[in-house]
């Protein structure tokens, strides 16, 4: 049984055209809000307990919920004040029962095999491990590289020429006791003062599937209504 953190707490401004009342992670999809989506295909990878980092509009998604989805319970960290991804991520962290927990987007959905995320920090406990998605463009996006046999991140999110590679899929897989001994001043960047600090020494990469999707992106939030009830029905 595994625990997530899902990051819900975003205004969704690329999105408020579409959707103007209501939370990111609430914008409807075939009826039924993302996150459920999002819900339904991590309990299909063996998530049984969930952290929501919620913010802006917060009541929305608690009435919606409550403290329990599909028999798997839901916990609550709600900040009072931005805190920004990595203060999101440090105070949900404080909720966390297990000893490891991965760490989503609430704007994004991507095929990963959690077992295989999993296993890269078996033998790294304090190692950080991160879903990797190839793009034509990775320059676009950063680029990251990592050793093919160990799966040792070398390089993270560093512009480039437009040619293929990877790049960050947003998933983590990080031990629960990761800022124990960190003291960042909120609101702080996840990726700019956690996981660059991480690349060449303890953080690992794991090849996530084909489908991805980011419903923050408009045209993407339309093809969703279809695409993201395929996917996690099929």
């Amino acid at each position: 049984m595994y625990e997530a953190i899902i990051l819900a707490g975003g205004f969704g401004t690329r999105l408020r055209e579409a959707v103007p009342d209501l939370p990111k992670p609430m914008a409807p999809i075939a009826n039924k809000p993302f996150l459920a989506w999002q819900l339904d295909y991590l309990m299909q990878l063996g998530v049984r307990r969930f952290i929501l980092s919620v913010g802006y509009k917060a009541l929305t998604i608690r009435d919606y919920f409550g403290d329990e989805y599909q028999g798997a319970e839901i916990v609550y960290a709600e900040e009072t004040e931005p805190l920004g991804t990595g203060g999101a991520i440090q105070f949900a962290l404080t909720k966390a029962t297990h000893a490891r927990v991965f760490v989503l987007n609430g704007d994004t959905l991507c095929a990963t095999d959690f077992g295989a995320l999993r296993a890269l920090t078996n033998s790294h406990p304090h190692a950080v491990g991160i879903a990797v998605k190839h793009v034509d463009n990775a320059g676009r996006y950063g680029a990251i590289a990592f050793d093919e046999k160990t799966r040792l991140v070398t390089r993270f999110g560093e512009k480039s020429s437009a040619n293929p590679g990877f790049i960050n899929a947003g998933i983590y897989d990080v031990p629960a006791n990761l800022f124990d001994d960190t003291v960042i001043a909120t609101p702080f960047s996840f990726e700019v003062s956690v996981i660059q600090h991480l690349v060449g020494d303890s953080l690992y990469a794991e090849v996530s599937g084909d489908f991805f999707i980011d419903i923050g992106i408009k045209e993407d939030f339309l093809n969703a209504q279809t695409l993201i009830p395929a996917f996690v029905e099929q």
